[in-house]
């Protein structure tokens, strides 16, 4: 069965404060749990954490930003992500209609499961997915004990 549905044409000043309503929950729940949450509906960037055996990779969604605009950094059993989406711009006489991409500084922590070797870290940024690869350090590898 097709419904005809006909959207009743809304002012202007009637979708900004439904904006600014929205704009005050998000900064609500910002508020209630410690972390970004607002129109993402998660912290920024999001991530996969995996352990293959020998080295844990860490795969980040950083679509937008630039390798110059992002800083990665290992320490203390942590790994930081940080950098900027810098905000995209609009031809002249151009307005937007809706944006829900995230745009400025953003800074991300993740607790690493195993000590890794710093030096021998690898990163690539490519299509927008960050990939860093970290060798576990030769004390958190495995091993076999001989037993006597």
């Amino acid at each position: 069965m097709l419904v005809r549905f006909e959207r009743m044409p809304m002012p202007r000043p009637l979708f900004d404060s439904i904006f600014d309503f929205e704009r005050d929950v998000d900064s609500l729940f910002d508020g209630f749990l410690g972390q970004p949450y607002g129109r993402r509906g998660r912290a920024f960037p999001a991530i996969d954490l995996s352990d293959r055996g020998k080295e844990i990779v860490l795969v980040a969604e950083l679509p937008g930003v630039r390798k110059e605009d992002l800083k990665i950094t290992v320490q203390d059993g942590h790994l930081l992500i940080s950098g900027e989406r810098k905000e995209q711009t609009l031809p002249e006489n151009s307005s937007w209609i809706r944006s829900e991409t995230f745009s400025g500084s953003f800074s991300r922590t993740v607790e690493l499961p195993h000590d890794v070797k710093a030096d021998a870290i690898s990163a690539e940024l490519k299509d927008g997915v960050l990939r860093v690869v970290m060798p576990k350090a030769e004390e958190a590898l495995p091993r076999e004990i001989s037993i006597r």
